[in-house]
């Protein structure tokens, strides 16, 4: 199976993690923010440490390896300490709750090739006293979408708004930064350039992979007669939303008619969704049944 570095910047999510797809369905610090991701916020944004120990050991992952993640992503801001009655847990942080919140509509929502509706163009000068401001920024835009033109000007289609101006936000950059909605116009094809700007063969990768690692997956949840155990749905669903995550911040969304004719985006998307309709809410019950009551 081909592999993305696991430095590639665009696969980088705030909390550091690797973009290879399998690699990511295994790796602790990955599975656990899938679950606080997907599951905690409907439970008020809380797990009981006894939980997760329990959850990441359903996935495959032991007890120390669990707690030395914890650890880690606790020291980065994600989450924080907190007992509840009594019990010991781990709580979102406010900053990284809105981030999911943003995020969803990115990872969750059912995207396909947007019409062309232009570009937007973010342009920045950051002076070399603040060159780590100026690296952070580079970082955040790939890791949303953004390609780089030259320089301090980054192109991504018009449906990334929002995002740049989430990005500027976070980073505190407004001053350095101006944002323009565009149109390429000359010298050369629009579809030349944009296969310059992004990496459209790697992107491709990426949702081959996917496509690769949970069709056997989606053919047996959708031609089984059995009904699933919430188990087995959060084992699978969280491994696939685990490798999942990264996908729709690679793929920067681009019209149709700058993508390959046969774009391998498709297949895989439609296969996620296949997989989360089946799974999703019977995973959401599994992590439910393991809160204290009360």
């Amino acid at each position: 199976m081909p592999r993305i570095a696991e430095d590639t910047p665009v696969l980088q999510s705030f909390t550091g993690e690797p973009g290879d797809v399998a690699l990511r369905a295994t790796r602790p610090q990955s599975l656990i923010i899938t679950i606080f991701g997907a599951y905690s916020r409907r439970l008020g944004g809380w797990l009981p440490v006894s939980a997760l120990l329990t959850l990441l050991g359903q996935v495959g992952v032991e007890d120390a390896a669990v707690r030395s993640a914890l650890s880690r992503i606790k020291r980065r801001g994600v989450l924080i300490s907190e007992r509840r009655s009594g019990v010991a847990g781990y709580a979102l942080s406010e900053s990284a709750w809105r981030t999911f919140d943003i995020g969803d509509a990115r990872v969750l929502n059912r995207r396909h090739p947007p019409p062309n509706e232009g570009w937007v163009l973010a342009a920045f000068s950051i002076p070399e006293s603040a060159r780590d401001l100026r690296y952070r920024l580079r970082s955040r835009l790939s890791r949303v979408g953004f390609a780089q033109v030259s320089g301090g000007l980054w192109i991504a289609p018009r449906t990334l708004e929002q995002d740049i101006r989430y990005v500027a936000e976070v980073l505190g950059v407004q001053h350095y930064l101006d944002v323009f909605r565009a149109e390429h116009i000359a010298f050369r094809p629009t579809v030349d350039a944009v296969q310059q700007w992004w990496d459209l063969k790697g992107i491709a990768d990426a949702y081959d992979n996917f496509t690769e690692a949970y069709s056997r997956l989606g053919s047996q949840v959708t031609n089984t007669g059995r009904p699933l155990t919430t188990e087995r749905a959060f084992t699978d669903y969280t491994r696939v939303l685990t490798s999942w995550r990264p996908l729709p911040y690679l793929d920067p969304g681009l019209p149709r008619e700058y993508l390959p004719k046969r774009w391998p985006g498709d297949r895989a998307t439609a296969l996620f969704y296949v997989l989360h309709d089946e799974l999703a809410h019977l995973a959401q019950a599994h992590v439910s049944a393991q809160l204290p009551e009360g």
